[in-house]
């Protein structure tokens, strides 16, 4: 990931305000850094946090209160119960899909919290720590700095520690992700599992739905 990695893209760039055509070209530092969330001694040693079933009971019930409505509402309750039942900056939902071009990007169909101002959003497929973590099929730890934001043209807090989980529903996939902007040391193996328990929760409602 530290080596040089380049990629042209010219496209609509959906964060920034209005019709803006950019050529992007990767850094050599991509200003993010991923880990196997699962295989991560660092983060199994990590102090889980109380009363995790509590939690993980009420977080459930309340994303099940929009189980039976739509897809983008049940996505958006889940990040909103997602940020704060894991103590998250914010969390969000990137689905992956064809742009105008045929191009595969990520689009933020659902964010709550820090990030909230960018739903809708776009991010690269082939460059991005949601891509990386479609590739590897598996769940991430991961950080973002400055030189991925600069690349991406916005301005935005550094990402000290987040989950990115890898997500599917039928032909549907993307991921679910929750960011700490204060600590290195944010989430823990209760988070990951709340997480997940609650994405598991809404795949299942969706496909019933499809």
């Amino acid at each position: 990931m530290a080596g040089v990695f380049t990629a042209i893209y010219t496209r609509r760039f959906e964060f920034l305000k209005g019709d803006v055509t950019m050529t992007l070209s990767a850094p050599q530092d991509p200003g993010f850094e991923m880990h196997d969330l699962i295989e991560s001694f660092e983060f199994a040693e990590r102090q889980p946090k109380d009363n995790f079933d509590q939690r993980k009971q009420v977080a459930l019930e309340k994303v099940g209160e929009k189980l039976f409505q739509t897809p983008e509402a049940m996505l958006q309750q889940l990040v909103e119960v997602a940020t704060e039942s894991c103590g998250a900056d914010g969390a969000g939902v990137s689905l992956e899909e064809p742009d105008g071009n045929g191009v595969l990007h990520f689009r933020w169909v659902a964010v709550a919290g820090s990030f909230k101002r960018y739903l809708g959003g776009t991010t690269p497929r082939n460059f991005s720590p949601c891509g990386v973590c479609l590739d590897r099929w598996r769940a991430q730890s991961y950080t973002v700095s400055k030189p991925y934001y600069d690349f991406l043209g916005v301005a935005a807090e550094p990402i000290l520690d987040g989950m990115l989980i890898p997500w599917e529903s039928r032909s549907t996939r993307g991921t679910i992700w929750a960011v700490s902007h204060r600590s290195e040391r944010a989430f823990d193996q209760n988070d990951y599992r709340m997480l997940k328990a609650l994405a598991d929760l809404v795949t299942i409602a969706i496909r019933r739905q499809q």
